[in-house]
């Protein structure tokens, strides 16, 4: 069945958007009031980002540990929030279930959050290490970077992020602001709910109607009609990590964001002729995204953001030419054309999780819409205000404190732009697919689910294989032009990492799968040098922006070479997910072709992981990652970990996080990794050493070896029953449903109720110094 969509306007003033998606497996809810960053008093820089978070801290009828905070993990959900420059925004996504006891929660902290004067004194502790966090992060300071390069909007070069010495020491002054501000712009009128779920548009308009009504009303704050920004100055900003160029254009806000969507889709495609093979042919640059921020109510800085290989000048002025003549081309593209980008675009769309969905909708790029005027879109963004920022290691710039951060900005060093030497050339049409020729041999090919609709077929690596990531980019680069080509055919091609495993995904109609596997065997039985060069920058920009990155991601990075063990062989695994019989013959032939030896996958895994895998790093902040793996692929212990990590997520968050403050980053959670399961407990902090950070985490074990016999029954049986009912809902999205069948053995769980007594000594098992 297709997705319907409604909206409507409560009595209290609140506008609804509803998304009735009946094969959806979860539903996701999202609220964003119109007010953010800049409107926060000039007084109390950081204010909405303070609130945003106070909101979870206890409201009316819910404490902090039975709000929403508390409440989605234990029902193994996703929630976060966002304040953004003009708009904040609360989501969650839960099962269908749970999403009317997900809505109580959310209306109650928007409508009546408690603002007590101790968690505020707390809270600004954790603002304050997020602050110092977002210091060192380099998307952070190019963005500052970004809003320096435009004027007309005072408020954009202000501080926004808050810390201990902006909020002060009168705690009942902040709180009085807070209450204020609160009062000032969470109103009904001033907010739009967003709802996505299985359930009919009838459904959702009662919950909205039930939930949304609790809302106060009152009046919508008036926004000021700003003049359109400015271009000022171009800048290179100096910045550990992979050099960029960001060309940055200031946007008149159009009401109409879908066309983004589809100009994303063009950008990225990655098909001879298009703007991205052009800059990749000539070592220009090898990858690119869009990133779209409104800054006021008629105001947007839309960012071309360029992997660039050199950070000259020369290169920064072919490819602002480039970009420049492939936006020319854009404005003459025919219907078809159009409404086939359109189509690629909102497939894209469609495969996001339902949360992720919404998020697009009322923050990003929503879906692309026919008939959207695109020309003059096209036409208005040529013409728009545009300025440039280099983001390279070596610029020579004075760092200074601006907007709270240390940029060092210099001045551009630029060039004269010169003509596009060839004209770009977009999808017009596809000629029939040839048929393969089949190979004599057969090589083994795994079949699950044969019969089910939407066949997928995944290639990996076996574990513990020594395969290498200079050879995995090698791969990746010489698949680009076939993965280009099957998306143009309804089809898809992806070589990534997945849980810390590469995996070849190939997916589409029985003639794509035959003709997609064919081009893989023929694009990888020898990579040419251009191939090989691409792969070695790609890699090296990897490198780089690990180096660059906040130090518990480059614990993660890490993690799955800690988690190996290289042995003699190089063999590869095939798994066909759906499909009949003769598509499994046709491609068993075919893999006989494969550049790698093709191995039969063993019925259940045998690694062995020492316990725990434990990476640590100290700087100006301590990091640590503590990873306690499954000894073994037992069938209870797999559902014993699942459960332990329900009830382990949010006490070790309460403790660390609030308790303690030990810095922004506290996270415990069941994951996944090269083939290994197990519990992650990640921390980084400002004040505590690493030694400190371990001590923490053992003292929490041994706390919870301690507690856990006493848990109550009703608990345990709650969790139990949202980890069988999390493990039988397989993904709607064909390629996450097939890793989730063929990657995950979720058929190898004892999904039968634990007791108590079991689930403790599994305990000791998994963590025997608690």
């Amino acid at each position: 069945m297709a997705l319907a969509g409604a909206s409507w306007q409560l009595d209290n003033g609140l506008a609804v958007k509803a998304i009735s998606d009946p094969a959806a497996a979860g539903a996701a809810a999202l609220v964003r009031i119109e007010a953010g960053s800049f409107q926060a008093p000039v007084a109390w820089p950081g204010l909405a980002h303070l609130l945003e978070h106070m909101l979870f801290r206890g409201s009316a009828n819910f404490s902090a540990q039975d709000g929403l905070m508390g409440w989605v993990p234990s029902v193994a959900g996703r929630l976060n929030a966002t304040t953004q420059a003009t708009q904040t925004a609360f989501f969650f996504e839960v099962g269908t279930e749970h999403l009317a006891q997900g809505l109580a929660r959310l209306s109650d902290m928007l409508a009546a959050p408690q603002l007590a004067a101790e968690a505020i004194a707390q809270e600004v502790e954790v603002i304050d290490a997020e602050y110092r966090l977002l210091r060192a992060e380099v998307e952070t300071r190019c963005e500052a970077a970004q809003r320096q390069m435009f004027g007309g909007l005072d408020a954009m070069h202000r501080f926004h992020i808050g810390s201990r010495a902006a909020f002060g020491n009168d705690i009942s002054a902040l709180q009085q602001a807070l209450r204020q501000f609160h009062q000032r712009y969470f109103r009904a009128p001033n907010m739009t709910l967003w709802l996505q779920g299985p359930q009919s548009l009838v459904q959702l308009h009662a919950l909205a109607q039930c939930y949304g009504s609790r809302l106060p009303s009152g009046s919508a704050t008036p926004h000021e009609a700003l003049p359109p920004l400015t271009a000022a100055e171009d800048y290179t900003l100096s910045l550990p990590g992979t050099p960029q160029l960001r060309l940055v254009f200031a946007l008149p806000r159009s009401h109409s964001r879908g066309w983004l969507r589809r100009l994303e889709g063009l950008l990225q495609d990655e098909a001879p002729g298009g703007l991205l093979a052009r800059l990749r042919a000539q070592a220009w640059c090898d990858a690119v995204r869009l990133d779209y921020s409104r800054c006021s109510e008629n105001n947007a800085l839309l960012s071309f953001i360029f992997t660039v290989n050199h950070g000259s000048a020369a290169e920064a002025a072919h490819i602002e030419s480039a970009l420049l003549a492939w936006l020319r081309a854009l404005q003459v593209l025919a219907p078809a054309q159009l409404a086939h980008y359109e189509h690629l675009a909102n497939r894209d769309f469609h495969r996001l999780t339902p949360l992720d969905q919404l998020r697009a909708r009322a923050l990003g790029l929503p879906p692309a819409e026919p008939n959207d005027d695109w020309p003059r879109h096209i036409a208005a963004l040529i013409c728009a205000p545009r300025r440039r920022l280099a983001v390279r290691s070596d610029g020579d710039g004075e760092t200074r404190e601006i907007q709270g951060l240390p940029l060092a900005l210099g001045p551009f060093a630029g060039a004269a732009l010169t003509p596009a030497a060839e004209p770009f050339h977009f999808f017009s049409s596809s000629a029939a697919l040839p048929s393969p020729r089949l190979p004599s041999g057969l090589a083994p090919l795994r079949h699950l689910l044969p019969g089910e609709a939407q066949p997928v077929l995944l290639l990996r690596p076996v574990p513990s294989s020594p395969f290498s990531d200079e050879q995995a980019y090698g791969l990746q680069a010489a698949l680009r032009a076939g993965a280009a080509e099957l998306a143009h055919r309804e089809g898809h091609l992806s070589f990534e990492r997945h849980q810390g495993v590469w995996l070849l995904q190939l997916a589409g109609s029985h003639a794509l799968l035959c003709h997609g596997l064919s081009e893989v065997n023929r694009a990888l039985a020898a990579l040419p040098q251009a191939i090989l060069s691409e792969a070695a920058r790609n890699l090296r920009h990897t490198q780089l922006k690990e180096q660059s990155d906040i130090a518990i991601r480059r614990l993660l990075a890490q993690l799955p070479a800690a988690l190996s063990a290289p042995t003699a062989a190089a063999q590869w695994h095939a798994t066909l997910i759906g499909g009949d019989g003769e598509l499994k013959r046709q491609l068993s032939h075919l893999l006989y072709d494969f550049p790698f030896s093709v191995a039969a996958e063993p019925p259940l895994p045998t690694h062995q992981h020492q316990r725990p895998v434990t990476l640590t790093e100290s700087g100006a902040e301590s990091a640590l990652l503590q990873f306690y793996p499954l000894p073994n692929g037992e069938a209870e212990g797999r559902w014993a970990l699942r459960v332990l990590a329900q009830l382990y997520a949010p006490r070790y968050f309460q403790r660390l996080r609030v308790d303690r403050n030990v810095g922004y980053v506290v996270q415990c959670a069941f994951h996944r990794c090269a083939d290994a399961e197990g519990l992650l407990f990640a921390l980084q902090s400002p004040t505590f050493t690493v030694e400190q950070l371990r001590q923490l985490t053992d003292e929490f074990l041994l706390q919870m070896s301690h507690e856990l016999p006493h848990v109550s029954a009703g608990e345990l049986a709650q969790i139990q029953q949202v980890t069988q009912q999390n493990l039988q809902h397989l993904s709607t999205e064909s390629l996450q449903r097939a890793r989730e069948i063929a990657l995950e053995n979720r058929a190898i769980i004892a999904a039968k109720p634990m007791t108590l007594a079991q689930l403790t000594d599994w305990q000791q098992r998994l963590f025997p110094a608690g």
